[in-house]
């Protein structure tokens, strides 16, 4: 079976390239991983600044009750871009890493305010400070692509980026069969495959070097003072 954008295609053509008949059981772990380490990829360039592929983002309406300080995730989610709270005017919510997080909550300074930042834990957004009132919220966040399965045989980039696929799972099979010598081949290979994706059809990158001093100074106008001696607010 050729590669033809199909999942039993791609198993019939890792086998070939391997030129094994024995890997009936191995192939779709090879596949599996290779999912797992692209999307990875996809997120740490975006963590980067760098170009990621366009249809990996998704915009979804969510809401906020007021006195709420949780909100799932959607089953599909793997990193938020933006959260924004639809007042008048639109609050745009600054991310925080959960330890800072848990900080800026413990000092109560924001409480009756409306929710300025988030993080996420586990699989909930977490909102400080709570909703003051209801909100109708609109989230943009990067998306895992759906796995490949008998039940779901192809996605976008199996369809349009065979490659990255067929090499990604080559790549994951090194280890397994002790093959190291393909295995740097194969890896320059998949990492060309995964520029090529995001480079085609690219989300647009807005060139804004000082994302964090902008927060920074966001933040320091809603506690009215910043300490630059000892960092503090």
């Amino acid at each position: 079976m050729a590669l033809d954008g199909s999942y039993g295609g791609l198993k019939a053509s890792v086998a070939d390239f391997l030129n094994r008949t024995d890997l009936t059981m191995a192939i779709p772990d090879f596949i599996a991983l290779a999912e797992a380490q692209m999307t990875r990829r996809f997120v740490g360039r975006m963590g980067l600044g760098l170009p990621v592929p366009r249809r990996l983002i998704q915009r979804s309406d969510a809401g906020l009750t007021a006195g709420a300080e949780f909100l799932a995730v959607p089953d599909d989610f793997h990193g938020a871009v933006e959260f924004l709270l639809q007042s008048s005017p639109e609050i745009a919510l600054d991310y925080l890493d959960p330890t800072v997080f848990q900080q800026w909550k413990e000092a109560g300074s924001l409480a009756g305010r409306p929710p300025a930042y988030f993080t996420v834990v586990g699989g909930e957004f977490q909102f400080y400070p709570v909703a003051d009132k209801a909100y109708a919220a609109q989230l943009t966040y990067i998306r895992r692509c759906t796995a490949l399965s008998i039940a779901n045989p192809s996605n976008w980039i199996l369809a349009d980026y065979p490659d990255a696929y067929l090499y990604g799972a080559l790549v994951q099979s090194a280890p397994y069969l002790k093959d190291d010598g393909r295995a740097t081949l194969w890896g320059t290979l998949f990492t060309a495959a995964l520029d090529d994706i995001c480079n085609a059809d690219p989300v647009p990158t807005d060139k804004s070097t000082l994302r964090t001093e902008l927060a920074m100074l966001t933040r320091s106008e809603r506690l009215a003072h910043y300490d630059i001696n000892s960092d503090n607010f």
